[in-house]
């Protein structure tokens, strides 16, 4: 199997699945509206949200990405399947008709006029929303390598913040060793200042004596 037969399969899949669960959810929502009643207001909310969430869904995928591979897949999954099965145009139609022919033209057309003109203002609305939070979407996905490069330059300072702090650390031992080696130099010093004034007290001595011994 080729990759264009997989992926042919794979959208008709898709489409299957998400047609079976829209549908299912527009069954269970019409059954709460009353067999008999005169304003067809469940299919009326049901194509309207319709309407809102498909213009949402394409202009999201559209302002996130390109319409290719799984993007492309959960377009028709979501779209043409989930979307297509909830909403319902053939029974609106159904009921349109169904006014007309029971000589209630002023409430067929009215039903009509809301469906269409109603239905492309929460269209609109969610080509905006859609719009809106893919921007948002893009914006966010701009600002994260950004914030990566920042991350990166914290980490890589952070070895020269370590090093400053060691040398830190390491100054008052090398004062003080300093120190101490300035302290025994100058005991050595003192030691050899000492040392060479001892022979000179000794001569000294030696010469006061001498002339002690030639007076007397």
């Amino acid at each position: 199997m080729n990759s264009r037969t997989r992926v042919l399969l794979q959208s008709v899949a898709a489409v299957f699945a998400g047609g079976s669960v829209g549908s299912l959810i527009r069954i269970s929502l019409s059954k709460l509206q009353a067999p008999d009643a005169s304003w067809p207001w469940m299919t009326l909310l049901i194509n309207l949200t319709g309407s809102f969430i498909l213009g949402c869904l394409l202009e999201y995928l559209a302002t996130t990405g390109e319409d290719i591979g799984a993007r492309r897949i959960w377009r028709l999954g979501l779209g043409t399947g989930v979307i297509g099965g909830y909403t319902t145009y053939s029974t609106f139609i159904l009921e349109t008709d169904t006014r007309i022919t029971g000589h209630a033209v002023a409430l067929a057309l009215g039903y009509l006029v809301i469906s269409v003109v109603v239905g492309l203002f929460c269209a609109g609305l969610g080509i905006s929303a859609g719009e809106r939070l893919g921007n948002r979407r893009n914006a966010r996905a701009a600002s994260l390598p950004a914030a990566q490069s920042v991350a990166q330059t914290i980490g890589a300072s952070t070895p020269t913040v370590d090093a400053t702090a060691h040398g830190a650390d390491d100054g008052p031992n090398a004062t003080g060793s300093a120190g101490n080696g300035s302290a025994s130099n100058d005991n050595v010093s003192s030691g050899n200042a000492g040392n060479s004034g001892a022979p000179d007290a000794g001569h000294a001595a030696a010469r006061a004596n001498a002339q002690k011994g030639g007076r007397s």
